[in-house]
């Protein structure tokens, strides 16, 4: 209940304040995500989620499966507390293509989810509200390098303030040639009652190199005293999870 009234208060907060360049009528538009955290069975690895993978893209198109997009992430730079080897990243256009989708696989997927469960253990499945920042530049693969970072709004500060804070750097990173999208997610359903955060700030790049970039900019080149002064005056993030992400279904964008 915690996490959905966090929800609430942000979807106020951006109706009020009005989202950026946006009619002052119109509040933020939130698009369902959904994340598994897995790990391989003894003796499975990410070849044999490959081919259950692909029969479930088969399975999708012969049943007319509602708009879904799909990710696998692979962590890459972690502490101990991550403990999956995997995590599957799915998101719907809206609320109401999600119910859909979930009843279709709730009604007709018991023979393909029993595939996925002879090569992965999934035991957290968690249920985020998606508020797009900044799109990406450029369509791309869907592949490339996905960091996560927990924020918390310092007190007395509002979240529409932090948003409008992330927007304010990725104005700064688009005018040092930095390529990078982000998006804010905030937990709705099935997240540990022990979390204490607001949203996670996701930040994608279109391939390592870009991720370089990045990495330059922020320390040699004084891009952090530009953090210094734009979002980390509203609000505390702790230390950024790097996945290697991969597209399998979904549209680029």
């Amino acid at each position: 209940m915690k996490c959905i009234s966090k929800i609430l208060l942000a979807s106020i907060g951006f109706a009020l304040a009005g989202a950026a360049g946006a009619d002052s009528h119109e509040g933020p538009s939130f698009r369902p995500l959904e994340i598994y955290a897995c790990n391989f069975l003894d003796g499975k690895d990410a070849d044999d989620l490959t081919r259950v993978i692909a029969r479930w893209n088969a399975w999708m198109d012969a049943n007319d499966a509602p708009e879904y997009a799909a990710f696998l992430l692979t962590p890459i730079f972690h502490s101990a507390e991550i403990t999956f080897d995997i995590a599957w990243v799915g998101l719907n256009p809206d609320g109401a293509t999600m119910g859909a989708g979930t009843e279709l696989w709730l009604s007709k997927g018991g023979e393909i989810r029993a595939e996925f469960e002879k090569v992965v253990d999934c035991n957290v499945h968690t249920n985020f509200a998606l508020l797009d920042i900044k799109q990406p530049a450029e369509e791309g693969d869907g592949a490339g390098p996905v960091s996560f970072t927990d924020c918390t709004v310092k007190e007395g500060r509002e979240i529409d303030e932090a948003i409008d804070a992330i927007r304010g750097w990725t104005e700064h990173e688009a005018e040092h040639g930095i390529d990078a999208a982000h998006w804010a997610m905030f937990p709705a359903f099935g997240e540990s009652s022990e979390a204490d955060y607001d949203f996670k700030w996701v930040s994608a790049y279109p391939d390592y190199p870009a991720f370089g970039k990045y990495y330059d900019h922020f320390g040699t080149g004084g891009g952090w005293k530009v953090a210094r002064d734009t979002y980390q005056r509203v609000m505390d993030c702790d230390s950024d999870r790097l996945y290697n992400g991969q597209r399998v279904r979904g549209p680029a964008e």
